[in-house]
């Protein structure tokens, strides 16, 4: 715009009275519409007030253009804290000049949106010339340098300007004709949610521990604290703490407890197990031999995160029991299978032909070319049975395995499946971190084997068996799926770079969680149409982004290939979900994690057949039995001429005698 050059008219309309209308923005309110009553203006979640907004602009000319600024700011402020979505679903401005009714000097829309901490500015062009309709901005993005968080009592306003530059009236259509639509992901109302007050550090809740639940909620920097007795002569006490699901820039669920007797003494630190179920972040907290009587268990907030939370307690008795880290299992090998469907019994290998074959095939063709330079009894051995052998085992016992073998060396920026298990660790340790800020956010991890939009998968396995689906469709197990070691991959990168306590719990649990899901899925698209006759299976997918499995706390399978329609995907994706999905880890001593996953096998019905998927085969179908077939003909070659020429030489010796 023109500042300074020319002359500018400012007409500001803010909010000096009583608000007209409730305002929030939260899931339950994801639309905000520009309302002014009595020259009062406001953003409002609801349609009400004047239907329009008029102002005449008569010195305006193109030397001296006026510039209206209108502004309408949130009111009441924010309430609820709310996750600000990654763009505008949409922000409708339904501005129109009363003397041009086709279109021809609608100017230009300057707005600037400023949600808590995200501030933005956009220039909306008018609509196409004859078109009344309003002026539209679609999925534009949003800034989230300063963070994504939108507080209660953060400002929440809507700024748009426009330039004039002739004698005109403009009119803005509210009441429901100018909205702002914001799909909201999360929201908490942080002082309906803090149910546990009382409980801060001076004035500590008295509750029941063992055989009760209590619910609290940790807002921001606050300090929840509980009271209750402790028996004498206790093994170990354990305090399980369910955090509900949150966004990861607003959970607190790592916040280690504080524990300590009347007297002040802080008990032994503790061993905590954290897993996920489902959604749910579990700690178990469990402190050996704790001090018989009153004790005091604060949990201390960081500031700007924001979860609820429910916890119970239980008690071992000394000699009753295991109270040892022995009771954590730390099975967490991958079990192939759990994604297989069909008629897994009749599962048989490659029989494509191999070295040995060649090497068979060779050795015959010298043998049948030999043949030539022999005086041989019947004219049909030279003209049809010795080139016939030739030709079946030159094709099919040493061309088609020579492709086939060539068909098994990687192709350009193939990788293994080691490889790209360790690219995504690298992922989610990027995100770990970085704290899920910026660049390193959940879509940098979140895709189907971390990768993302634009990347493409390139990946070699070797085939181990197949099986029919029932369909007229196979599918395929790879070696390299069998008994994987997740405990050696994500423990092994640990070693690579320390983390800290806080972080390493975030990047064991949500690494295992994420390679558990991707191994579902992997060993569940390994269809294809044709029975494969290579021992070497090439994919090459390029992928695209998708929704995926929605999840605040870890999103999954946020990429898909592009060959795979976004239902066809869905369809999978929901077939394969388990039921459970625990990922379990043990501060005890012991570098382990459990994996436990419980679900209903897909059926075929739900598998698809993605394109990109390719096996090592041969020049031909069946050239192992191609070549089975050259050997025979040249053994019944062989046969014939021996039979013939023990014939000849008994009819010789009847005549010579």
């Amino acid at each position: 715009m023109r500042w300074g050059r020319w002359a500018v008219l400012l007409v500001m309309f803010s909010l000096f009275s009583t608000p007209i209308a409730s305002a929030d923005l939260s899931v339950e309110n994801q639309s905000l519409n520009l309302v002014c009553s009595n020259d009062v203006c406001s953003l409002s979640t609801k349609a009400v007030g004047d239907m329009a907004l008029t102002g005449e602009e008569r010195q305006a000319n193109p030397a001296q253009p006026a510039t209206i600024v209108l502004e309408f700011p949130m009111s009441p402020t924010q309430m609820t804290v709310s996750l600000l979505p990654a763009t505008v679903e949409s922000m409708v401005f339904d501005l129109r000049i009363s003397e041009d009714n086709l279109g021809m000097t609608r100017p230009d829309l300057y707005v600037e949106l400023i949600l808590g901490p995200s501030s933005n500015a956009w220039t909306i062009e008018p609509p196409e010339l004859g078109n009344q309709g309003p002026y539209v901005l679609e999925n534009a993005d949003l800034d989230h340098s300063n963070g994504r968080i939108l507080e209660s009592g953060d400002d929440v306003y809507v700024r748009i300007s426009f330039d004039i530059s002739q004698p005109v009236t403009w009119e803005l259509h509210l009441a429901g004709e100018s909205t702002i639509a914001l799909p909201i992901e999360w929201s908490i109302d942080a002082e309906a949610s803090n149910f546990d007050e009382p409980s801060s550090f001076s004035e500590p809740r008295a509750i029941t521990l063992i055989g009760s639940t209590t619910q609290g909620g940790l807002m921001g920097a606050d300090v929840d604290c509980f009271r209750f007795d402790v028996e004498a002569q206790l093994s170990s006490l354990t305090v399980t703490i369910s955090w509900d699901s949150a966004p990861l820039e607003v959970e607190q669920s790592n916040v280690i407890p504080e524990f300590w007797d009347s007297e002040g003494r802080a008990e032994s630190e503790p061993e905590i197990r954290t897993k996920y179920e489902g959604d749910l972040v579990v700690n178990d907290i469990r402190w050996m031999e704790p001090n018989e009587g009153e004790h005091t268990l604060c949990w201390t907030g960081m500031s700007d995160r924001y979860q609820t939370y429910s916890f119970t307690g239980s008690k071992t008795i000394m000699g009753v029991g295991s109270t040892t880290p022995e009771e954590f299992t730390g099975d967490a090998t991958w079990d192939t299978g759990s994604s297989q469907v069909g008629q897994t019994e009749f599962a048989s290998q490659s029989k494509g032909a191999g070295v040995l074959t060649m090497v068979a095939a060779s050795v015959s063709i010298l043998v049948a070319l030999t043949g030539y330079m022999m005086k041989l009894s019947s004219p049909w051995l030279p003209r049809f049975m010795l080139p016939l052998s030739i030709l079946l085992l030159l094709f099919g016992g040493i061309i088609s395995p020579a492709v086939s073998i060539s068909n098994e060396s990687p192709n350009p920026g193939e990788m293994t499946l080691d490889e790209l298990l360790d690219k995504r660790l690298n992922r989610v340790y990027q995100g770990v971190i970085n704290d899920d800020q910026g660049e390193f956010g959940p879509h940098w991890y979140g895709g189907f084997m971390g990768l993302n939009d634009g990347e493409q998968l390139n990946l070699m396995l070797s085939i181990k068996s197949f099986h029919p689906i029932g369909d007229g469709r196979w599918q395929i197990q790879a070696e390299e799926l069998d008994d994987i070691d997740l405990d050696r991959l994500v423990f092994g990168k640990l070693n690579e770079g320390p983390l800290s306590d806080e972080n390493e719990v975030r990047f064991i649990l949500r690494s295992g969680r994420l390679l558990a899901l991707d191994l579902l899925l992997l060993e569940a698209l390994l269809i294809v149409d044709e029975q494969p006759r290579g021992d070497v299976l090439h994919i090459q997918w390029d992928m695209v982004s998708d929704p995926g499995m929605s999840s605040l706390s870890s999103p999954a399978w946020t990429s898909r290939p592009d060959s795979v329609s976004s239902e066809d995907w869905r369809r999978v994706t929901t077939a394969v979900k388990p039921d459970l999905l625990s990922v379990s880890f043990c501060d005890c001593g012991i570098d382990a994690m459990e994996l436990s996953i419980r679900s209903n096998p897909p059926s075929a019905n739900d598998l698809i057949t993605p394109k990109g998927i390719e096996s090592s085969n041969g020049l031909i179908p069946n050239d192992f039995w191609v070549a089975v077939l050259g050997f025979a003909v040249l053994i019944a070659a062989a046969v014939v001429e021996k039979e013939r020429r023990d014939k000849g030489m008994s009819l010789a010796s009847q005549i010579l005698n």
